[in-house]
């Protein structure tokens, strides 16, 4: 009887660590945080890894945050032998990818800050899909003066097929 037992309890385990493991549906975002510049600034800039664990591509733009009036997504092109930053509409995170907002590349501008950010402090923002699905985050501000944090040190979010709103 403690054989059958066992086989049906193992099974059972299998079964639960199969289902955690297999969240094809989900959005990930990892390692978010944003630069924490002098009380004057009125922008800044927020930077993460966004994981799409589906099997399509996502089209991610930019949401909304109480910590400034508007957000933006910005990449840095190099022309002529200069650097310049360029709004994007949105970026494509590919199917089972990922996609990097980081220093001197994509990034997410917080423009208009709507009350300074001190190191420590949180901000919580929102990224959308094209098809409307929502992602909020809650990341931590990270001075300038201190180095960037690295990887899985900071916060985390997911986002389901069935996290949906008005927000168009």
């Amino acid at each position: 009887m403690s054989c059958k037992w066992m086989s049906v309890g193992g099974l059972a385990a299998l079964l639960f660590s199969a289902v955690l493991q297999a969240q094809p549906d989900q959005i990930t975002v990892e390692n978010a945080y944003v630069r924490g510049l002098p009380p004057s600034q009125r922008n800044t800039a927020a930077f993460f890894s966004v994981h799409n664990h589906r099997g399509q591509e996502v089209r991610i733009v930019a949401g909304d945050s109480d910590a400034a009036e508007r957000l933006e997504i910005h990449g840095h092109q190099h022309r002529n032998g200069m650097m310049s930053m360029q709004r994007e509409d949105a970026v494509t995170v590919p199917a089972n990818g990922e996609f990097v907002f980081a220093p001197g590349a994509y990034h997410l501008m917080l423009i208009n800050l709507t009350r300074p950010l001190a190191d420590g402090d949180r901000v919580k923002f929102t990224l959308k899909t094209a098809e409307g699905e929502i992602l909020a985050i809650d990341a931590p501000v990270i001075s300038v003066l201190k180095p960037a944090p690295s990887a899985n040190t900071t916060s985390s979010s997911t986002m389901s097929p069935t996290e949906h709103t008005g927000m168009h």
